[in-house]
């Protein structure tokens, strides 16, 4: 998950993140770790590690971060996807 591999589009502020991630979206400082929200607590993972914050400690620990709203951007190869779902229909 490289910058360039995404779109980003810069959050204003952490409250701002939050709020995308009570809608499911996920979030990222720095194109590399990622942040999502799962049963009221903010997971981080990051290059293989993952931990999980209370919201309280995640705005204490990260309020002064830049935050982006991460949209990886896939390209579908379009004749490769059809040969995959031929193969498993046999």
């Amino acid at each position: 998950m490289e910058k360039e591999d995404c779109l980003m589009e810069k959050l204003n502020d952490i409250n701002e993140a939050i709020s995308y991630m009570r809608q499911g979206d996920i979030v990222t400082g720095n194109g590399k770790d990622i942040f999502i929200l799962k049963n009221d607590r903010v997971v981080r993972y990051s290059e293989g590690t993952q931990y999980s914050l209370k919201i309280e400690d995640f705005i204490d620990l990260y309020k002064k971060n830049n935050f982006y709203l991460y949209e990886d951007s896939v390209e579908i190869d379009e004749e490769k996807d059809e040969a995959y779902y031929r193969y498993y229909k046999k």
